[in-house]
């Protein structure tokens, strides 16, 4: 019994330090600064803020990253203190992506299957990355970076194997 007693602080010790690790970084929703919740409705709207994390950084001082639920999906996005976008990243449905972007990517891939459709940062602007089949054609693979203008930003085509 004397045994358990000497060792029951660093136990306890040990124990806080571990849950402080796990934790680290971890702010509750309501600690996020107001500038940052902006920014997230703006990025993502009617997005639902699950999960936000801090952390310190050289350059941006504060970074905040947080996790959000948005139609069905879930998503990350990188704040700086200040509201400025590092980085998100989100899995869409073409009814996800607004209409004039959905226009430019049926327009693009002349009705053909997406492969997928996800929400990205790309010099601190929003971009959504298109990879989907051209045509009725199962061999012609396009990738698109369209902005949220409906601008293309990045066009790439590239074949398959074609049987001869």
């Amino acid at each position: 019994m004397r045994v358990m007693a000497k060792y029951a602080p660093v136990a306890v010790l040990l124990l806080c330090a571990f849950s402080a690790t796990q934790a680290a970084g971890r702010i509750p929703n309501s600690a996020v600064p107001r500038r940052v919740r902006e920014a997230i409705q703006i990025y993502a709207p009617g997005a639902q803020l699950i999960e936000a994390r801090s952390s310190d950084d050289r350059i941006y001082r504060t970074v905040y990253t947080c996790t959000y639920f948005r139609n069905l999906h879930l998503g990350t996005i990188k704040l700086t203190y200040k509201g400025q976008l590092l980085d998100i990243d989100e899995n869409l449905v073409i009814d996800d992506v607004p209409p004039n972007v959905r226009k430019v990517i049926l327009r693009e891939t002349k009705g053909g299957l997406i492969k997928s459709i996800r929400l990205d940062a790309l010099y601190g602007r929003v971009v959504y990355r298109v990879k989907a089949y051209y045509g009725n054609s199962t061999n012609i693979q396009i990738s698109l970076t369209i902005a949220s203008s409906g601008h293309i930003v990045e066009r790439k085509v590239s074949r398959g194997l074609l049987p001869f």
